[in-house]
């Protein structure tokens, strides 16, 4: 069996103000064509197939060319879940009569878990749910959080399961080997649980032959090379500027598993770049690029200017100010009400230049400051 394994595609997702439809577009049509030259028997998208419960009408044409062109086009099935961010109802829209095409959805979560068998494997989909919902639906109060949920979720699975065959979960959630620092995260990751536990222990899986993750947006596996997460197909946060993007290609037998990488190559990468301000102005990119600059003092209007040179520029810090800010902001609002103008107006320049006031400019500002309390009388 050869499963090309996505996950996280985040269709319609905006960063920082810029639409990353463009750059998702041109990494999924080619991976449509990169499938049709790998005698792939099944294609998964293991959850977050959008980026918002209601996506743009936008994002839904794309998601259907991708569809499409995969079935008609590369001739393969594509069973596809629902994640945390995707509407499970609106997802699953039409999945029975999609289903005869060979595109399988699984958007609500039922009492049986959906099983798809295809040349032989078999294909467990599990979309994601929250365990308040997979509670009450199963009439379990034992289930406290997602650790629970999946755990009788998987049992169920077991009780009907040929250990014989080949067996593969789809998922979307957050699995640990013993503890969160054994996976990496990213900013761009929406919480799964408010209140109680997200982790959901690995050795959960171990019936599987292989369990294709989404969620996480790294790719990377979690204590095997049976249980993955392919990663999202495009950096989506400054926290994934290190990430290199990938979909899965998984070999596999009972007694075997190979594991070979696609990079997606997006053509705007997105980057972080750190310098003193007159240095990157010097520079010029087309990648999205987070800014981590060095100067001491803050330059006016550094976005504005830095967009001329990046046009794609999507944040920008001071690495000086970064440290002291959250303790000047306390101090500040600790001492507002015991200075007066003059005084606060001092503080503001020292803190925004990285320098006292000098006596000539203390001189200037008193003279405004007289000329404003004389016009107010």
């Amino acid at each position: 069996m050869r499963i090309l394994h996505t996950a996280d595609w985040h269709i319609g997702k905006i960063v920082n103000e810029f639409s990353m439809l463009e750059d998702q577009a041109e990494v999924l049509h080619r991976l449509v064509d990169e499938v049709k030259k790998l005698d792939v028997d099944v294609l998964i998208m293991a959850g977050d197939l959008y980026d918002r419960a209601i996506p743009p009408k936008e994002a839904v044409i794309l998601a259907t060319e991708i569809f499409t062109r995969l079935i008609r086009e590369a001739g393969i099935p594509v069973l596809a879940i629902a994640g945390n961010h995707d509407s499970n109802e609106r997802l699953e829209y039409g999945a029975d009569l999609l289903s005869t095409s060979q595109l399988y959805i699984e958007g609500t979560l039922k009492k049986d878990i959906r099983k798809v068998t295809l040349k032989g494997a078999n294909f467990y989909l599990l979309p994601f749910a929250d365990h308040v919902a997979i509670r009450k639906l199963l009439g379990n109060d034992e289930i406290k959080d997602l650790q629970d949920a999946t755990r009788v979720q998987i049992e169920s699975i077991k009780e009907k399961m040929n250990p014989d065959e080949l067996n593969i979960l789809i998922a979307h959630g957050y699995v640990v080997n013993g503890g969160k620092e054994s996976v990496e995260d990213s900013d761009s990751e929406r919480p799964l649980s408010i209140g109680t536990a997200e982790y959901v222990d690995v050795n959960l899986f171990d019936a599987f032959d292989y369990v294709a993750l989404g969620h996480l947006h790294k790719a990377q596996k979690v204590k095997s090379d049976r249980v993955r997460y392919s990663g999202s197909p495009v950096k989506y946060s400054k926290s994934e500027a290190g990430h290199k993007k990938q979909h899965l290609l998984v070999d596999l037998k009972k007694d075997m598993i190979d594991v070979q990488t696609i990079p997606t190559n997006p053509k705007r990468d997105l980057r972080v770049v750190r310098g003193f301000f007159d240095e990157l102005m010097q520079d010029e990119s087309e990648d999205y690029v987070f800014f981590e600059l060095e100067d001491k003092g803050y330059v006016m209007d550094a976005m504005h200017q830095l967009r001329r040179r990046y046009p794609y520029a999507m944040g920008l810090e001071y690495l000086s100010k970064k440290d002291r800010q959250p303790k000047e902001t306390t101090r500040t609002h600790q001492l507002a009400d015991k200075k007066d103008v003059l005084e606060l107006f001092n503080d503001f320049y020292e803190n925004f230049k990285d320098e006292p006031l000098d006596d000539e400019r203390k001189q200037v500002v008193n003279g405004v400051w007289e000329d404003v309390q004389k016009g107010g009388e």
